[in-house]
């Protein structure tokens, strides 16, 4: 992320309704475009328990994802769970069972499976 970026996330409020249904036609279309563009793509799953965990910590709104690689370098992402000012979530407060206050750490997510860019709907070959 640049610093450019991040100051265009500052200038938006983000919310839980950001995103919608593109259908299969749009989502095949972007996805074969971005191949014919830059000649691959990849697939990366990520399970929904680890995306509900992430959402459900305080105050997040959505999740970042990054680009990134992985020890073997291959592209992968990780997530980022982010608050509707579009700050990354790296701790929050909470309440624990004695009634005190303490700091947890807020979730980074990785560890996804890769899967063959030639499967799925949007083949194209």
């Amino acid at each position: 992320m640049t610093k450019k970026d991040i100051q265009v996330l500052q200038h938006q409020r983000l919310h839980e309704n950001i995103g919608e249904d593109i259908g299969l036609e749009m989502g095949a279309k972007m996805v074969k475009d971005y191949y014919d563009r830059y000649g691959e793509n990849s697939i990366h799953f990520v399970g929904r328990n680890i995306l509900e965990k992430m959402l459900a910590q305080p105050n997040c709104t959505g999740i970042n994802m990054y680009k990134a690689l992985n020890s073997k370098g291959e592209q992968t992402y990780v997530f980022v769970g982010v608050d509707n000012q579009g700050k990354s979530i790296l701790e929050y407060s909470v309440i624990n069972d004695n009634g005190t206050l303490t700091k947890e750490i807020g979730m980074i997510a990785n560890r996804f499976l890769p899967r063959d860019p030639d499967e799925g709907w949007f083949a194209w070959g």
